[in-house]
């Protein structure tokens, strides 16, 4: 089926103006009108079935409409074309014509129900709109290029530190050796399309406008660049960029090996190449630090029988009972002697070496965020975005909901706009919505929370297994984590959905107060989700605790006042949510992006391909079987590494190896990203950012919450401070250390004689508070309050200190080199002597013509 628009008046004689619709200054064409043999309806159509290609000629499957190449493609089915939809896209198609493009139309050669617009912008026209909406073309940037720096030999590939006597630079010599690209890339091509679909008119109203509402309206099915060939590397013959990015970049071989940004950045724009660099920056700042956190913890094992005889020993020899954890009427006395391998395993993790890297790492923190703005900068220099400025021209789907208009101070003209009532309605539902779902997260936690009480306390009752009774605490907090992290995985399927549609409830005037709502919203979602449980443990567990014969514990709040950790510390059971996340979240995800691509590829290639018997090899039929980018898929892959970053920042004093686990995922995880936007997706549009957006805020929110809860961590909930107060005031060996965590309980005040028959007068409960038999009993103890103003008083300390030394390397470390600065100030000025030579030339070219006309008149 072809789309004819019936007679129409010659384009290319009577065209108006660049940007220009013709929507309302001409008559839709109606259907039944077929053109005459003489005239050309404005898409002709045309079949690609017997064009067979070659996997190699790349060149060849991105040409039609002649000998011009094919920039962008629409995608419409004939089966779900209604009278409505025609005219539509009639009218949509007329305004691209009258705009300057080139179309064609051609039947998929494998299911006759799917035609594909293919759309080619003629240089010119590309010039003329690129100026329209202030693109900077690379090909047109004469400014200082900042040079990448260069990897070390076994990290070099040939795209990173060309070769002219490498086989494969006769093969890419375009890409390998321009410096500077020679003419418009497709990349740029694609934006620049994008930008006209966006805010071509379909219809007469001035809302009936831009591709994305045709596609949500199912009159298109999809609209996207197409990629430059494919990927699949080929022995002879030119080299397209994206068969080099696949064998040099997105390959897992190339683990190790720097990555391209500049090839990156020239295919799939600075979203991309953004999202790659800072991904690769991440992982190198995490090496030194995984190297300081192994040796930390390689130490701490290494001293685990030096220390069993001194700190452990008091442990794992005591004759001490605790106070059952459950209510006495159900749980047992436990000897403190069963908490012998906990202590074992926390000298591991806390000890003065891993307290030290506890405080590096926060230092580490600045350091990332001061170096990577300082990259930023340079990247920003190296691919002319420095002149980049945010998008705050009005959101078409603003314009569309707007029910009041005024006139605008700034230009005069009568524009929609939201009154404030209306606003502070919608943003107030949008926040309640939040702080609901928060709440419903939070309730999630302490369901699980319930859970690693309830489960710890029926295996404390248990005698049947003795494994299981010698440390039932360390079995309830691993199954706790691995529902805690389900949980998890959970929720991020809902809380993306949600985000979107209260960004819509607000509906921001411009595109970026959009994105940046949007973002927010995620993230603080994402926020709650991820860390609830873990912040529970940390600064929660156990802080409302009182005395075993307080019944309010056993009863108030499903009993979480006596969720209690092990005598030995909560930073066990933190380390272990910690680990069950970082590796259990993180294998699921990376499992999922390699998998779940290629299955969905699988079954549109089954779903789409009607005839098995022909071979797809038309390069815009390939891509249509590729999945579609999701509208925010860079924004995803960036929440999930932010998500970890505060996991490596906030927690690491629980557990060193953390920038390690984080480090080996990432390497992997890098690669399956672009083994993803290589292999398995369609070319994304290239948009134009000049930097991180909102996530640079989100990074220095989450580094200086970071310094914060490194603080917090080691005051509270480790044992560092109150170790020390012990080792200064009582004793240096620390002998009795263990005794002054605890508080002694009167058995027979117990409404039971549960205790009494095992001979049991006394038993032990965390906390500092006064014996049975003391005048203010099982109140907190002046010890007590010593203890938590100096904890309070060292994370005062630590902050301070950390602060200091984040503003001495922010004054340190300048955004720009100086010596970058200079070289860019120099090139300006040769330029601008350069353009004052060239006018100075051609005043004098004038003035001489001017002088032989005038003797000529003569």
């Amino acid at each position: 089926m072809s789309i004819w628009v019936g007679p129409i008046v010659s384009v290319k004689k009577h065209r108006p103006t660049v940007g220009t619709d013709v929507a309302k200054s001409q008559p839709r064409p109606q259907l039944e009108q077929k053109p005459d043999t003489e005239e050309k309806s404005i898409i002709t159509e045309k079949s690609d079935e017997n064009q067979p290609q070659s996997e190699g000629e790349s060149a060849e499957k991105v040409r039609s409409l002649g000998d011009k190449s094919v920039d962008f493609v629409i995608v419409y089915k004939k089966s779900a074309l209604t009278d409505n939809s025609i005219a539509k896209i009639e009218t949509f198609l007329l305004n691209l014509e009258h705009k300057g493009f080139e179309l064609e139309t051609s039947i998929c050669s494998v299911n006759a129900d799917i035609y594909f617009i293919k759309i080619h912008a003629p240089k010119k026209i590309l010039l003329q709109f690129a100026e329209i909406f202030g693109i900077e073309l690379a090909y047109q940037y004469k400014d200082y290029r900042v040079k990448g720096t260069q990897p070390y030999s076994f990290m070099a590939t040939v795209l990173t530190s060309p070769n002219m006597t490498h086989p494969v630079y006769e093969r890419a010599r375009a890409t390998l050796f321009e410096d500077i690209p020679r003419s418009i890339t497709n990349a740029e091509k694609g934006l620049i399309i994008y930008k006209v679909l966006a805010r071509n008119a379909y219809g007469e109203e001035k809302q009936e406008c831009g591709i994305r509402k045709l596609i949500n309206m199912n009159v298109f099915e999809s609209a996207f660049p197409i990629h430059d060939g494919p990927w699949k590397w080929t022995e002879e013959g030119p080299l397209n960029d994206r068969q080099l990015l696949d064998k040099y970049w997105s390959n897992l071989r190339c683990f190790y090996k720097q990555q391209p940004l500049d090839l990156i950045h020239k295919y799939y724009g600075p979203e991309t190449s953004f999202y790659f660099a800072w991904l690769g920056y991440y992982n190198m700042m995490l090496i030194p630090a995984s190297a300081l956190g192994i040796f930390c913890f390689i130490l701490g094992v290494l001293s685990f029988e030096d220390i069993f005889t001194a700190r452990s020993k008091e442990v794992c020899e005591s004759s001490i009972m605790l106070c059952p954890r459950c209510h006495f009427k159900n749980c047992k006395f436990e000897p403190l002697k069963n908490s012998c391998l906990h202590a074992h395993l926390i000298y591991v993790i806390d000890n003065p070496l891993v307290i030290t890297f506890a405080c590096l790492m926060s230092i580490w923190s600045t350091f990332f965020l001061e170096l990577w703005r300082r990259k930023e900068a340079m990247l920003q220099i190296r691919w002319n975005l420095r002149a980049i400025e945010a998008d705050c021209s009005m959101r078409p789907q603003f314009e569309a909901k707007a029910r009041h208009y005024k006139i605008s101070k700034i230009t005069g003209n009568l524009e929609p706009y939201m009154p404030k009532k209306v606003q502070c309605l919608r943003f107030t539902l949008s926040g309640a919505a939040i702080l609901f779902l928060m709440l419903l997260m939070l309730l999630g936690m302490f369901g699980i929370m319930v859970y690693v009480k309830t489960v710890s306390a029926l295996l404390t009752i248990s005698t049947e297994q003795h494994i299981l009774t010698i440390n039932p605490g360390l079995v309830a907090s691993t199954t706790g984590s691995f529902l805690s992290l389900c949980f998890i995985l959970i929720f991020e399927l809902l809380y993306e959905r949600i985000a979107t549609w209260l960004t819509d409830l607000e509906n921001p005037r411009t595109q970026v107060d959009y994105d940046n709502s949007y973002t927010y919203k995620s993230y603080a979602l994402a926020f709650v989700n991820n860390y609830a449980v873990i912040f529970y443990i940390a600064f929660v567990k156990a802080r409302f605790y009182t005395h075993p014969g307080d019944e309010r514990l056993w009863t108030r709040v499903g009993g979480i006042g006596s969720d209690l950790c092990n005598p030995a510390g909560c930073i066990i059971e933190l380390g272990i949510q910690l680990v069950m996340i970082l590796i259990g979240k993180q294998f699921f995800f990376t499992a999922k992006q390699y998998i779940l691509p290629k299955i969905t590829i699988l079954m549109r290639t089954i779903r789409k391909q009607k005839n098995r018997h022909v071979k797809v090899t038309l390069q815009w039929e390939c891509d249509y079987l590729l999945n579609p980018h999701k509208k925010y898929h860079i924004m995803q892959e960036y929440m999930q590494m932010i998500i970890q970053y505060g996991f490596v920042t906030f927690f690491v004093a629980a557990f060193p190896p953390a920038p390690l686990l984080a480090l080996f995922n990432n390497l992997i995880e890098l690669r399956v990203d672009a083994i993803k936007m290589t292999r398995a997706f369609r070319r994304p549009v290239a948009f134009k950012v000049p930097n991180l957006a909102a996530w640079n805020g989100i990074l220095k929110g989450v580094t200086y919450i970071g310094v914060a809860t490194n603080a917090f961590v080691i005051a509270f909930t480790s044992e560092f401070v109150q170790r020390n107060i012990y080792k200064e005031t009582v004793r240096s060996d620390l002998v009795g250390f263990i005794n002054t965590t605890l508080s002694v309980f009167n058995v027979s005040e117990f409404l039971t004689d549960f205790g009494t028959a095992d001979n049991i007068t006394y038993c032990y409960y965390p906390g500092k508070r006064y014996p049975p038999d003391h005048a203010n009993k099982y109140q907190l103890t002046e010890d007590h309050w010593y203890t938590l103003t100096i904890r309070f008083l060292a994370v005062v300390v630590f902050e301070h200190i950390v602060m200091l030394i984040t503003g001495i390397i922010a004054y340190i470390i300048p955004d720009i080199p100086f010596s970058v600065k200079e070289h860019i100030n120099y090139q300006r000025d040769q330029f601008k002597a350069i353009k004052l030579k060239a006018l100075q030339e051609t005043y004098l070219k004038e003035q001489r013509q001017m002088k032989i006309n005038a003797f000529s008149d003569t």
